[in-house]
Formats: C-alpha cells, sequence, structure tokens
C-alpha cells in the first residue's frame, strides 16, 4: 500500500502514522508550489507577447498596427497584451471589429466582420493567417521588407450568420508582403513613413497571379491609416474600395463579440 493511503485516525493516532502526516502535509505544499509557479510561468507566457520582443535594428510591427491602447484613427485600437490580442474597433457600438493576434513571432489575422450590423455574424480563419513578421529588420533602403507564402490547406475561414451556423470557404493560395518604408502624407495626418502591407488571396500555385489584394498603410503611432481593395480585372489590379483615417486622436472603447 503507498505510503499516502495508510489509514490514521487521530488524536490515538500511531507516531507512524503522525509522521506519514507531516510528509503527506509537505508533499501538499510541494505541489501547491509547484501549482502556483505553473501559474505565474504561464501568465509571464502570455503577456511576454506584449512586452518588448525585437531588437533595437527592429520593427515591432505591433507598433504599427495597433500602436497605443486606447487611439481612434478611424477605428479603436483596442489592445489585450495578457491574451495577445488586438481589436480595430470600426464604431462605437463596439462592433464591428477585425480581431487580430499577436506573439513573439508573427502577427495574425484572425477575424472580421460579416454584417456590419450584426456582432453573432462574422468570419473566422480556422487556423489564424500570419499576416507579417513580429519583427522586422530596418531596411538600408525602402523595398519589400517581409514575405509569407500560405498554401490553400492553412487557409479555411468559417462565415458565421449566427453565433452557432456557419459554412466554410478557402481563400486559396496567399501571399503577404510588408514594403516600404515610404514618406506618406495620408488624410489630415504629417508625412511620415510609412509601412505597407500587401495581402494578396486567390492566387494561382505561384502566387504571381491573384484575383484580389488589399493594402493596410501603416504609421509607427498612427495605426493603420488607410485600407485600400483591389480586384484583378484583364490582368491588372483595380481599386474597388478604400477607407482612409483622417486623424489619429486618443479615444476608447469596449469590444462587443455576443459569441465568445
Amino acid at each position: 500500500m503507498p505510503l499516502y493511503r495508510i489509514p490514521c485516525r487521530f488524536p490515538t493516532a500511531s507516531p507512524v502514522c503522525l509522521l506519514l502526516a507531516q510528509a503527506r502535509i509537505r508533499l501538499l505544499g510541494i505541489l501547491m508550489r509547484k501549482i502556483f509557479l505553473g501559474f505565474v510561468f504561464l501568465s509571464v507566457a502570455a503577456s511576454a507577447a506584449a512586452a518588448q520582443t525585437c531588437k533595437p535594428n527592429q520593427y515591432d510591427m505591433l507598433t504599427w498596427m495597433a500602436p497605443e491602447a486606447a487611439t481612434a484613427n478611424g477605428h479603436y485600437n483596442v489592445v489585450y497584451p495578457s491574451s495577445g490580442t488586438f481589436y480595430w474597433v470600426k464604431s462605437s457600438n463596439g462592433y464591428p471589429w477585425d480581431v487580430d493576434i499577436f506573439d513573439r513571432r508573427y502577427i495574425y489575422q484572425s477575424i472580421t466582420e460579416q454584417d456590419w450590423n450584426d456582432p453573432t455574424t462574422y468570419k473566422v480563419f480556422e487556423k489564424a493567417l500570419p499576416w507579417m513578421p513580429r519583427c522586422i529588420t530596418i531596411p538600408a533602403v525602402p523595398g519589400k521588407i517581409a514575405s509569407i507564402r500560405v498554401q490553400p490547406q492553412n487557409t479555411n475561414f468559417d462565415t458565421h450568420t449566427s453565433c452557432s451556423e456557419f459554412t466554410t470557404q478557402n481563400l486559396g493560395y496567399v501571399v503577404n508582403e510588408i514594403w516600404g518604408p515610404y514618406n506618406q502624407t495620408i488624410g489630415s495626418l504629417p508625412v511620415a513613413p510609412t509601412l505597407t502591407l500587401s495581402y494578396r488571396y486567390s492566387c494561382d500555385s505561384e502566387y504571381n497571379i491573384c484575383q484580389y489584394k488589399e493594402t493596410f498603410a501603416m504609421q509607427k503611432n498612427n495605426g493603420m491609416v488607410r485600407w485600400t481593395l483591389y480586384t484583378l480585372q484583364n490582368g491588372v489590379f483595380v481599386q474597388a474600395n478604400q477607407t482612409t483615417q483622417a486623424a489619429a486622436t486618443l479615444g476608447a472603447v469596449t469590444p462587443v463579440h455576443p459569441c465568445w
């Protein structure tokens, strides 16, 4: 019989039982300390995603995507460092939103709205899509400074018409590139170094011909300041939509997401 299962009855327990009881208390203390340290480790690991992770000669792309936890530049930047999540909330109602996640390696696209007026509808990648490296070496000259290719088996997403009802689709081949920095004046903001994410999808297997392209112009301390959608027509990308953020100000909102 294991020691921890030997029965002891107090207050008439034998000295052996008393020693065993003391040993059990010490063992329990050790286990509790290990559990506590485990929780501490997990908490530190979760918050580390938002800590300084990049070298002095690198861009931390989180500061370009969502520079502050409470800023508004046409949308609200809401950053949750402990979970490695940030929202671009597109109205003071708390929705619609884009939901992205980050760690020490990448920034990922995860969720975007479906129906602008209904937060129970949304599109979510089954596996978060890597958009860009978290840290990118600052280039000596502007140009393409990062590139990620994603194969179709990793681009499935679910389109929710309610919290529980959805259909599954696929983006095909996807290629994401970061270009810059180029000095640009966007909206009423002063000229500033600008990095642009080029997000192309529904591409051929060589990633050369893509049916759609979205670009996200980002400025450090201002965040994402211009989004543009292009569609391929007769072999040329034609602009289909564009949103420009006119200014960057302080502002806060609480995201509303009934489904999670």
